[in-house]
């Protein structure tokens, strides 16, 4: 298949350069960057045999995604800091996938309200309100498989996109098959996929279907089996390829988000196959799968080392032998420093029985942060990298909001987070019971 020239036209204010961006699977790979014009426009040719989603933007967080269509030259205007609002204006094949995307919500909303009213006439027990809301849910059903069927025929990367949101009901075509609507959700959700297909290697949209198939599973499977669940589904894809990396990242971020119980078992599983094949894409999961280990009651608690106010070295293996209550905080966090008298008056109940805190701080000003450990009364041992919320050991234990906190076992084994107030109280009452 001989490639054809692709030529992108960007006017766009703010910008010192720009970009245009391959998804890895997990982040954005620089795949070209663009020429700068005498009058401060941007363009770019590339050439494909075929279709391919790409991205443009002057920095990996903030990007506009197009469909490059062998042939087409498209104009994008918009604003850097911005340009994942700007306006793509020329091109049919990304109108098309817009449209695509339209037709998309329509279908999911027509499915959400045929699927109440069938409830609604299932409760009525009027049999006639039944059929017809299962024929209209049969009507939607068509609808999702024709639009798949003219894709698949004359525009094939849509096609492939539209395989990925092509879930038919479970009133309609279940006919016997599964004992229950989750069963029929797993094994029938991505069966309009070709797996063989290597055009998914290269799709986005291989991860997204992933990433809101995962999301609607975490509701329904709430414990670590569905890490095993997901796995099985994803043997469908080639071993050890780019797709199946896409989507196993895709379930995987979704799950990191909710910070399901299963998203270790998956992280762990994405980081064994695909490190060695593709180690940028896998360095998130990595990086979550280590924090996650940290949400494990019963793990070994990672170490760390920080400098205290003083410049003193200190490390979370130097306390072992006691209980440690490892208390991410900041002077400027308001929670923080309400909750601060309660945690002090724990620590003077129970350090003489081997309890100790170790402070973590999110500050990013010294000055700040010691005033606050003055004025609190914080007597017990404080670290701090002056990151704020970039604090390489905050990263590292998955602290997203404080006050968080994590109380260790005098061997370092991780026994509760986040417990604060009455809460810290009874389980140091537990703990020390008896000393």
């Amino acid at each position: 298949m001989s490639s054809a020239q692709t030529t992108i036209d960007v006017k766009a204010t703010g910008c010192g350069q720009l970009y245009l961006y391959e998804f890895n699977g997990a982040s954005f790979d620089n795949a070209a960057t663009f020429e700068r014009s005498a009058d401060g426009n941007f363009t770019l040719t590339v050439n494909f045999a075929e279709p391919k989603f790409r991205y443009v933007g002057s920095k990996p967080g903030d990007v506009l995604p197009v469909l490059l269509q062998p042939g087409e030259t498209f104009t994008v205007t918009g604003a850097c800091g911005r340009l994942r609002n700007g306006k793509l204006e020329g091109s049919p094949a990304n109108t098309a996938y817009q449209e695509l995307k339209t037709t998309f919500q329509q279908h999911n909303q027509q499915f959400t309200q045929a699927t109440r009213g069938w409830q609604r006439a299932n409760s009525s027990g009027d049999s006639a309100l039944v059929a017809t809301s299962l024929a209209t849910l049969q009507s939607i059903d068509d609808a999702k498989l024709a639009t798949l069927t003219a894709l698949r025929k004359d525009n094939p990367i849509l096609g492939r996109v539209a395989s990925m949101n092509t879930y038919r009901s479970f009133l309609t075509n279940n006919n016997g098959r599964f004992a229950n609507e989750l069963d029929y959700f797993v094994n029938t959700y991505f069966d309009q996929v070709d797996f063989q297909d290597p055009g998914y290697n290269d799709l986005p949209w291989t991860y997204e279907g992933n990433r809101n198939f995962a999301n609607t599973l975490s509701a329904a499977v709430p414990g670590e089996q569905l890490a095993d669940i997901l796995l099985q589904v994803y043997q469908q894809w080639p071993a050890g390829s780019r797709a199946k990396l896409f989507a196993t990242n895709g379930a995987f971020a979704a799950l990191v988000q909710k910070k399901h119980p299963a998203a270790l078992k998956l992280g762990e599983a994405i980081v064994k196959e695909f490190k060695g094949t593709y180690p940028e894409a896998t360095a998130f999961a990595e990086e979550q799968a280590a924090s996650l280990a940290t949400f494990a009651i019963g793990a070994e608690a990672p170490g760390f080392a920080g400098q205290s106010p003083d410049g003193e070295t200190i490390t979370l293996e130097s306390l072992r032998g006691k209980v440690v209550l490892i208390d991410f905080w900041a002077s400027w966090c308001g929670p923080c420093r309400k909750e601060n008298p309660n945690v002090v008056r724990v620590y003077d109940e129970y350090k003489d029985k081997g309890f100790e805190i170790l402070g973590v701080s999110l500050d990013n000003k010294k000055d700040r942060w010691v005033k606050a450990i003055a004025d609190d009364n914080l007597t017990w041992p404080q670290i701090s990298d002056l990151q704020g919320w970039r604090s390489a050991v905050a990263r590292q234990y998955g602290v997203s909001s404080i006050p968080q906190t994590v109380l260790l076992d005098a061997e370092g084994r991780i026994l509760a987070r986040n417990l604060r107030g009455a809460a810290l109280e009874q389980k140091l009452a537990e703990v020390f019971a008896g000393k």
